[in-house]
Parts: structure tokens; C-alpha cells; sequence
């Protein structure tokens, strides 16, 4: 696989966060990995999406005629196609000595301002902090045996405030699915063969999904250890964010249920739904669940 280099200048702790799970921070902002062009892309989205004013750039081997290729993202510096060969762009900017820091010639006014701008950019970052991102994550297996047993579907929902992302994939597996889970959940082999991906690029792409993100669940120990067993059995780095399980919060806020399965305790928090075993339908449960609870959000932000 071919090896990427990606560099970093004022960027955001959980974009660093990010990238040290797949690249090695080898000097201050510079980041080295070796993995297909899939998860490069993926990576590089993420960077461009997160970065905020920061500067950005990608190198990577390519079968071109100098054997590599470039990205930049807010640098001075532009990539441009040369014939199939990329070069870089000095652009000639002829304002660059105007642009003095605060100093002398500027008012104590003008500097004012700009302490205050400053203040509210943290008053902003304070206000993220106290109301986290987290990932809801659910799975569905052909049984319950993590040694023996297949994964064969993986949700999640990120949530950021009444912002929600889904993500939602069917796994193929080697073997016929047992009656008993086709009937549970209604996925078929059929379904399987037509829209299954291979296990391991969508456990790439979870990894990619939840990023630093507190992970939510419920009964999330078993699906962890699913996904984590895996991810080990590809001699991929493991999940080990923060977890929280709606189920322990469930019994210590309802304490006399007759059970603790899901659907129970949905309706004693008035949510009436049928459970239908799919991952993504459990995961919007959970998410319901999750905005019921009354000591969830405070737990949160522990």
C-alpha cells in the first residue's frame, strides 16, 4: 500500500486525535501512514472538513511521472495540473506587506476589538465542550458467539446537537444466514449478496465515522467486543473511546422493569415501537431512548 504523508499547521486537537489513529505523528503536525486510497481520501475529507483556518496538505505515491502527487488546503501554495504533472504555485501577492499584526499604528480600539474577538472564539470552544458529539453505534450478528459468529449489519447515528448523521451497512459473509436471524431481522441472503461490502473497508469507514466521538449503545459492551475482535482479527488498531451504556443508565433511573430489554424499556418512557433487529432502527431507538434519560446529557459531559 502506498505511503501518505499529511502536515498540519493551527489545526484542532480531535483532528489530531483523528489522524493518530491510522498515521504516526512523527514531528509536530506531520503525520505518516500507509493504507490504500480509500481510507486516504477519507482522511483528507476529514481534514478539510475540520482543519477550520488551519493549513493543510497530502502527499502520496502515484503512478505518475514523478511518482507522487500533492494536495494542499489554505496554503499560499496552489497545486496546479502540468500535462498530468502536479506543480506548485507561488501566487504574487503584492498586499502581503500591508498586512501588519496589531502593533504599532494600530488604535488601542482596533486592538480591543481584536482581544475580543478572540475571547468570543473561546466562549464558542467552551460552548462545543459543554455540549459533546457523541456516536450512537449498533450491530447485528448471526449469533452470539464473538469467535464464531459473523457481524452482518453495522449503524451508527453521529449526533451534534439536533444535528444527526447516519451511517448504515450490510456486511457479506461466507456462509448462508440461520432461519432464526433471517426471520429476526428480516435480512435475507439475497440482501447479503446484493448490498454486502466487505467487513473490513466498513470497519474502516466506522473508525472514520466516529472519530474521537464518545461512543452510546445499548448493552454497547457486546457490540464492541464484536467490533473489536475483528478489527483485531485485521490487525487494525481497536476502538477504545469513551463508552456509555444506555442499559446501566436505564437500570439505575427505572429500577423495577419486569426486563431491560430495549423495547421494555422504551415503553416505560412512553415510546411505543416494535422492535424490528436491524441496526440502524436500533440505533434511532437508542437515540430516543438516550434523550429520555435524565442523567444522560449530564453524563455526557463528565
Amino acid at each position: 500500500m502506498p505511503l501518505t504523508i499529511i502536515t498540519l499547521k493551527n489545526s484542532t486537537p480531535s483532528l489530531r486525535g483523528d489522524l493518530s489513529k491510522w498515521m504516526q505523528e512523527i514531528a509536530t503536525g506531520v503525520y505518516i501512514g500507509n493504507f490504500n486510497s480509500r481510507i486516504r481520501e477519507f482522511l483528507w475529507d476529514r481534514v478539510v472538513e475540520s482543519v477550520g483556518n488551519g493549513e493543510a496538505t497530502i502527499s502520496y505515491a502515484n503512478k505518475n511521472e514523478i511518482g507522487y502527487n500533492f494536495k494542499t488546503h489554505n496554503t499560499k501554495r496552489i497545486v496546479v495540473d502540468s500535462d498530468g504533472i502536479p506543480i506548485v504555485k507561488f501566487p504574487n501577492d503584492n498586499n502581503d506587506c500591508c498586512q501588519n499584526s496589531l502593533g504599532v499604528g494600530f488604535s488601542n480600539a482596533s486592538k480591543y476589538h481584536s482581544q475580543r474577538k478572540f475571547a468570543n472564539t473561546l466562549n464558542s470552544d467552551k460552548l462545543k465542550k459543554e455540549n459533546p458529539d457523541y456516536v450512537i453505534v449498533d450491530i447485528e450478528t448471526d449469533g452470539l458467539d464473538v469467535n464464531k459468529n459473523n457481524i452482518i449489519e453495522v449503524a451508527a447515528i453521529k449526533c451534534s446537537d439536533n444535528t444527526c448523521i447516519e451511517f448504515q451497512k450490510l456486511i457479506k459473509i461466507s456462509r448462508e444466514l440461520p432461519e432464526l436471524i433471517v426471520s429476526l431481522t428480516g435480512i435475507t441472503n439475497a440482501m447479503i449478496e446484493k448490498e454486502g461490502e466487505s467487513l473490513e473497508d466498513v470497519l474502516d469507514d466506522l473508525s472514520i465515522f466516529i472519530g474521537n466521538n464518545t461512543i452510546v449503545g445499548y448493552n454497547i459492551k457486546f457490540d464492541m467486543k464484536f467490533i473489536n475482535s475483528k478489527m483485531a482479527e485485521f490487525g487494525k488498531r481497536t476502538i477504545t473511546n469513551r463508552t456509555i451504556d444506555l442499559m446501566i443508565l436505564s437500570k439505575k433511573e427505572n429500577m423495577y422493569l419486569p426486563n431491560y430489554k430495549l423495547e421494555t424499556v422504551l415503553n416505560s418512557y412512553g415510546i411505543k415501537t416494535k422492535m424490528k433487529h436491524r441496526a440502524l432502527e436500533d440505533a434511532k431507538n437508542t437515540y430516543k431512548l438516550a434523550n429520555k434519560l435524565n442523567k444522560f446529557k449530564s453524563f455526557l459531559k463528565r
